[in-house]
């Protein structure tokens, strides 16, 4: 008997579409400014047009980056993609009646990736004359970076600065697990291998020890370099902000020479004015408006170009590289597939985003991206993390783009064991099998398998991880053009930053997303004054659309558990218990500059 849905549960659902349709984004609709729920970033018509004959208007564009986030669970509709932002940069340098922009820091949470991009473009756009004003009530260094490639920097004057520098470090739950009666072997053949060490040792072993540091070094360096330059300070005048003071109250920061002004909307407006010498002719808004320093700014929307020329197609793929969890590579391969099949996408670009996970579900990625490569042009371009699996789907790419400060290489494969070593009896749970097969029992048990490997399994599984780890390395050195013993010598599980992968020939140049779509332009043959459309994908469907949006209306910023990432990631790591992975150790997201559960989205990446 099939079930009929009552007159009253229909009146319920024409009410409830009623009264909440208005607020529903239509998933047709394109981009606008502050608005991505389509994933479709394209030119929404004039704005600001300058009239012949008249003098150009001194207006200011204030870019409301406030990302209020409803947490790691889920993505979150509505929140500008990066690619969204740097559209808007970009136009707003060739708009004659934009002098420049107000860059609002305010409630604004990235990753150093995605801040050095946006600093990059900021940049860009002041070289074509234009002045650059940045605001912030907190910021830690990193955001302060940011801020430094303003003209003038205004800080709230009830806001905080603190300038600590850079620190990496991994959670050890080898007590832990010993309180708790779980055994964990570690299969691990390669010296930098780590992914495992969180559940065997109690501090980093030399070989972490080193490769982090080389790490920090790199990136902190930069940092340094920039800082240094931007603001005209000596090294001594960097060491005594960074190791003696490091916390500014407003007050204290303007005296030291680290902002320009204090205060809020009239310490900007003044600040504007200041540079042009004259009064604001106006001002218009990019962003959330609710965060906006005066408010009820015009919408800034951008311009079209001249003459279609297709589309530019911009995969998203984050998270562990799994086949339909994470970034669900069985899907992004097949969508991959279908792209390159439209005539009207001209090429491709993948912004990869994971720490790695099942080996065969990177190599579905990887393939992908080569066979697309027959029809059109594909590029990656490296979000903060591409490392181990995430590496290894990157390999066949046309060209490989990455930040400086993406955690990349790791090319590496590792297997961890958990085993029941006393949980059971704390439990009082007792398990008892009958089985056909010496080793039919391997994994067998309640929560966790409940026997430990024997030599001959161990032997195994040893055989199995560098049959893998085999592969890795000859798909690597396939992909990036170079002989086996090279790409092995560059392997072992070594992690790399951005700046030694392309030293290494690993990736193909440090860029952005923005510069990855340059490259993927110039591959096509696309004219620099045609129009193109940016087209983001996957696009979300229309529940994780409305769930996200209403969610993230009614939970502030931090108030879901940060921890989300870290219990997703430790589910799936038991999930693939005795597996033999290419993948990063737990916690590393955290310690380097991600927000929590920011393998599942990039500065809310892909305009989700």
């Amino acid at each position: 008997m099939k079930h009929r849905t009552g007159a009253g549960g229909a009146v319920f659902l024409f009410i409830f579409i009623f009264l909440l349709a208005p607020a529903i984004p239509a998933v047709a609709e394109s981009g606008t400014a502050g608005s991505d729920s389509a994933a479709e970033s394209r030119d929404d018509g004039p704005a600001l047009v300058p009239v012949p004959g008249q003098a150009p208007k001194a207006r200011y564009l204030e870019l409301s980056l406030y990302n209020r986030q409803a947490g790691g669970y889920i993505r979150s509709p509505g929140q500008p993609s990066l690619l969204s932002i740097l559209q808007v940069i970009g136009r707003a340098g060739e708009d004659r009646n934009i002098r420049g922009i107000i860059l609002n820091m305010s409630g604004f949470n990235a990753d150093r990736t995605v801040l050095w991009e946006l600093r990059n473009a900021l940049e860009t756009f002041k070289a074509s004359g234009k002045k650059l004003i940045a605001f912030f009530d907190t910021a830690d260094t990193d955001l302060y970076c940011l801020a430094s490639a303003a003209d003038r920097i205004v800080m709230d004057d009830l806001g905080t600065l603190a300038f600590t520098g850079y620190v990496y470090g991994r959670g050890y739950y080898r007590s832990a697990l010993e309180k708790i009666g779980v055994g964990m072997r570690e299969l691990r053949y390669f010296n930098y291998k780590s992914a495992m060490e969180s559940y065997t040792r109690s501090g980093f072993s030399d070989a972490d020890r080193g490769q982090y540091g080389i790490y920090l070094d790199d990136i902190f360096g930069l940092t340094k370099e920039t800082v240094m330059k931007a603001r005209s300070w000596t090294e001594s005048e960097f060491n005594t902000i960074l190791n003696r003071e490091f916390l500014y109250s407003a007050q204290g920061a303007k005296a030291r020479g680290l902002v320009d002004l204090v205060g809020r909307r009239a310490a900007v407006i003044g600040a504007a004015e200041e540079l042009e010498g004259r009064e604001i002719d106006g001002f218009v808004c990019w962003g959330d408006s609710r965060a906006s320093l005066a408010g009820g700014y015009p919408r800034y929307r951008v311009r079209r170009g001249s003459v279609f020329a297709g589309e530019i197609a911009v995969v998203h793929a984050n998270g562990e590289t799994d086949l339909d969890r994470g970034m669900g590579t069985r899907h992004l391969a097949s969508l991959i597939g279908e792209l390159a099949g439209k005539r009207r996408v001209k090429a491709i670009v993948v912004r990869i985003n994971s720490p790695g996970g099942s080996a065969e579900a990177a190599d579905y990625l990887a393939e992908a991206i080569r066979d697309a490569r027959y029809s059109k042009p594909v590029v990656v371009s490296m979000g903060p993390v591409a490392a181990s699996g995430g590496y290894w789907a990157s390999i066949y790419a046309g060209h490989i783009v990455a930040s400086p400060f993406t955690f990349t290489g790791s090319i590496g494969v590792i297997a961890g064991w958990f085993y029941d070593n006393g949980l059971y009896n704390k439990l009082g749970i007792a398990v008892d099998l009958l089985k056909r097969g010496d080793h039919a029992d391997l994994g067998s048990g309640i929560i966790i398998p409940s026997r430990n490997l024997n030599a001959a399994e161990e032997g195994r599984y040893r055989q199995l991880i560098l049959d893998t780890y085999r592969d890795f390395v000859q798909k690597a050195a396939t992909g990036r053009n170079m002989p086996v013993e090279d790409m092995e010598k560059l392997a072992q599980g070594r992690i790399y930053s951005g700046i030694a992968a392309r030293d290494n020939g690993l990736v193909d140049s440090l860029g952005g997303l923005g510069d990855a779509l340059g490259i993927a332009r110039e591959l096509a043959g696309i004219h620099e004054n045609a129009r193109i459309v940016y087209n983001e994908y996957p696009r979300p469907g229309f529940m994780e659309t409305f769930i996200a949006r209403y969610l993230s209306a009614f939970i502030p910023a931090g108030k879901i558990p940060g921890r989300a990432g870290f219990l997703e990631g430790l589910g799936y790591r038991l999930s693939m218990n005795g597996r033999a992975m290419p993948i990063l150790p737990l916690d590393a997201a955290e310690f380097l500059g991600l927000p929590a559960g920011s393998f599942a989205a990039e500065l809310r990446e892909g305009g989700y």
